[in-house]
């Protein structure tokens, strides 16, 4: 078997105060690799010193910018930012990088995207992270592109070509809402004490605290970083509770690193240009400068009155905003334009070096299913030699010719180059706001899907992922779709896409009306997305009825007690002097199934909910506050299982599973513990019936039973579906596959047989009578009300 190598061409380039490596989308198509494994090997992570990669080692030098030219009329470059992990092999794709933004323009000018006109141009770039529009103001005088060196800005020791960035009404747009609690300014509970902070959404999601808050209240601003640095554990959590208040996370544990950022607001220390002194976190340390994403939000907060910002302010904020940051001042400012309002400020950018970077040798495995998706004599496949040279308006080179990639890999073939366009010098109002993420490695930049032919070579397969980076869905996600794409004739690209927002709704509901129905596109399922789509809340815009499943995963989970509330076995749930008292996150989500076994079985439980996850709910257990809580398979372990043994707390049932009749039976990672119909049995000496079984048997199947799930949108060619359904079983019944899968699955199976569909049509049907049953359990006994 032959060794494969390729060399990826990119460019080097400053944006501001960050360093960021600069691909266009297909040169990180790599069949056999996910584009995750791609960014990581070529920057050499994960390794503190990234000694074997391009990366530099600290959080604003191991960032990625990924380009295409856009498809659509009002948008004229595409592009993703990547944060690629050091010390972690991870990249996070859940924000975008304002400093990285500025070398858009610059790139898409040097290769011809965009055209200059009269003496300045306008590039309209489109971030897929956050769907933000940003308007890129370059210097083109008389119409000709020729970058001057001429401008500095604070943190850059030399000069570059001056960008104005302007993003385009930037309030909302992860959470949908400016101030996503709704208030100015929130007092979160962390460790135990009460921290005031301010939570914005625009151009990143932040989390602000005042210098008092943070420890600093009395330090000199030019010696924050330093001293700040013992309180680094303390405000992580800070932003991390905040990324639960804000609706981005469902733990603090599972928030992402990148997003929110970390903000420390205070008054000047000394009169001047300043009008607030700001020192912001990226990835868990102090930043060098700011992050222009949020000096965008920091902008918006200093104008809305009662936030920490404002209330630090040393006058009022109008149409500019000075900022004191740890390598100067920026400025930022806000106007309109055709209606929209813009925020921005000026970045410099240049380009640092052009270069085609080897990727190391793949692994066997790897080598062995890159070669397996050549593309073979009977597959029609365009071959198309990309253009590397692109001449400008005077007729000569727009960059250096890049060589070729190696030549193991000539034979594949490049998708078609886009033909330029000409910006256009007014901007209108943005239309492709609402557009879907474009494709990590494929992207639009591709030949025609070909998917219902048995073969993926080629293409890309993105999975939606409505959730945040780093929880357990993530994790499941990202797991299933990097090995799965092995078991696809042809071994596609995959890329993952996180859409988070509104507790999994705003994701769902998105692929719901824009996903492609070629086979390429994919959504994840969980509890959190399908509670609110059986209690018909009014933000669901998404139906699995319409969606086709691919496959269908499990998990389980028990119900427990503290034996200091006087609970020993299950006949304690009943007959009690007060009832016991059960820790809730939210009534509509995973917790709703519990709550229907509690009625299902009279027992004499009330609720308290607002907790931030379950790992909270456990610790209040422990402390007293409260006396019954469940826990998930793979917490089970860390959670319970020792104070279990310490006799502090006791088991009293499971969940049990669904069987394919539909019957409640044992939970094989708990085949010891009676189930919630058996603990019925045992309390009252009948067979449970009637609606709250059939409500309790349908959020087992839903929530537990067939929790997880990837689904293709209506439309989806039936032969793509089959192949993939296909591919999947064959996953599911692989011994290495499965060797690795224990830890994340559980041990519970991988469903995708040929019964799927019916199995899971079945699963899906919630009668209008549990609905009902349902909603009027909220209400009477919760006084919860679903809108």
């Amino acid at each position: 078997m032959r060794t494969i190598t390729r060399s990826v061409d990119a460019v080097w380039m400053r944006g501001g105060t960050s360093k960021c490596w600069v691909f266009e989308r297909e040169q990180l198509n790599i069949p056999g690799y996910t584009v995750d494994e791609v960014l990581l090997r070529l920057f050499g992570s994960p390794d503190s010193r990234q000694v074997d990669g391009v990366g530099g080692g600290t959080s604003t030098t191991s960032k990625a910018v990924i380009l295409s030219p856009s498809q659509e009329p009002d948008t004229d470059v595409d592009y993703t930012f990547a944060q690629v992990g050091i010390d972690e092999g991870k990249v996070d794709w859940g924000s975008n990088c304002g400093n990285c933004s500025a070398v858009v323009a610059l790139y898409a000018m040097d290769r011809g995207w965009v055209r200059p006109q009269a003496d300045e141009t306008l590039v309209r770039a489109l971030n897929t992270n956050t769907q933000q529009q940003i308007v890129q103001r370059v210097a083109t005088p008389g119409g000709r592109w020729e970058p001057e060196l001429d401008t500095m800005i604070p943190g850059v020791p030399f000069p570059g070509t001056e960008v104005g960035l302007g993003f385009v009404e930037p309030a909302g747009k992860t959470t949908g809402s400016l101030l996503p609690t709704g208030n100015a300014a929130d007092l979160l509970m962390v460790d135990g004490r009460f921290v005031e902070a301010s939570m914005v959404d625009a151009g990143a999601p932040l989390v602000i605290i005042s210098a008092t808050t943070a420890g600093l209240g009395e330090t000199d601003f030019r010696e924050w970083g330093l001293e700040v640095l013992p309180e680094l554990e303390n405000l992580d959590a800070i932003r991390r509770v905040g990324a639960v208040a804000m609706g981005l996370s469902a733990t603090p544990e599972s928030a992402e690193r990148a997003i929110p950022k970390l903000a420390i607001a205070a008054p000047p220390d000394s009169p001047g240009e300043a009008d607030v002194q700001i020192m912001m976190l990226s990835m868990g340390n102090p930043h060098p400068a700011l992050a222009i994403t949020g000096s965008i939000g920091l902008t918006l907060a200093a104008g809305t009155p009662g936030t920490v910002v404002e209330r630090a302010l040393k006058s009022p904020a109008e149409t500019s905003l000075n900022i004191r940051t740890p390598a100067g001042i920026i400025s930022t400012w806000r106007s309109t334009m055709d209606g929209s309002e813009i925020v921005g400020s000026v970045r410099t950018a240049r380009i640092l070096a052009r270069a085609s970077l080897p990727l190391p040798p793949l692994p066997a495995a790897k080598a062995q299913a890159a070669e397996s998706a050549r593309p073979s004599q009977s597959k029609e496949t365009p071959m198309v030699q990309l253009p590397h040279e692109t001449p400008n308006n005077d007729g000569g080179n727009g960059r250096d010719e890049l060589p070729p990639a190696d030549n193991e890999l000539a034979e594949l073939a490049d998708p078609p180059q886009h033909s330029r366009r000409t910006v256009l010098t007014a901007v209108g109002l943005f239309a492709a706001l609402g557009l879907g993420t474009t494709v990590f490695g494929g992207g639009l930049l591709r030949p025609p899907v070909t998917t219902a032919d048995g073969d993926y070579a080629g293409e890309t397969i993105k999975m939606v992922i409505p959730l945040a980076e780093g929880g357990g869905t993530d994790t499941w996600a990202r797991f299933i779709g990097t090995e799965m794409v092995h078991f696809v004739p042809g071994v596609p690209g995959f890329a993952p896409t996180n859409e988070s927002g509104g507790e999994g709704i705003t994701g769902s509901n998105h692929f719901a009306t824009s996903a492609k129905d070629d086979g390429t596109e994919l959504l994840v399922s969980t509890a959190t997305t399908v509670v609110p789509w059986v209690l018909g809340r009014h933000a669901v815009k998404y139906s699995f009825s319409d969606l086709t499943p691919v496959l269908v995963n499990g998990t389980g989970g028990v119900i427990y007690a503290r034996t200091a509330a006087g609970i020993k076995s299950v006949k304690d749930l009943i007959g009690r002097d007060k009832p016991l008292v059960f820790g809730g996150i939210s009534a509509t989500g995973l917790d709703l199934t519990t709550l229907v076994a509690f009625d299902l079985l009279k027992a004499e439980t009330t609720a308290t909910f607002g907790f931030e996850g379950r790992g909270p709910v456990n610790l209040a257990l422990q402390r007293g506050e409260i006396d019954i809580d469940y826990t998930t398979t793979s917490s089970y372990g860390s959670a319970v299982e020792g104070i279990a043994e310490e006799g502090k707390a006791v088991v009293l049932m499971s969940f049990g599973q669904l069987d394919a009749g539909g019957k409640v039976i044992r939970d094989p990672n708990f085949p010891d513990v009676p189930t919630v119909v058996e603990v019925y049995r045992e309390l009252h000496g009948t067979e449970p019936s009637g609606e709250k079984l059939e409500a309790y048997k349908t959020l087992l199947g839903l929530t537990y039973t067939y929790q997880k799930g990837l689904w293709a949108p209506a439309g989806t060619p039936d032969e793509a579906v089959k192949l993939l359904r296909e591919s999947a079983h064959k996953m599911a019944s692989d011994k290495a596959f499965n060797a690795k899968a224990d830890k994340i699955l559980g041990g519970y199976p991988i469903t995708a047989d040929a019964q799927l569909p019916a199995r899971v049509a079945e699963a899906y049907t919630v009668t209008d009578a549990t609905k009902k049953y349902v909603l009027r359990l909220l209400k009477d006994t919760y006084d919860i009300e679903v809108d």
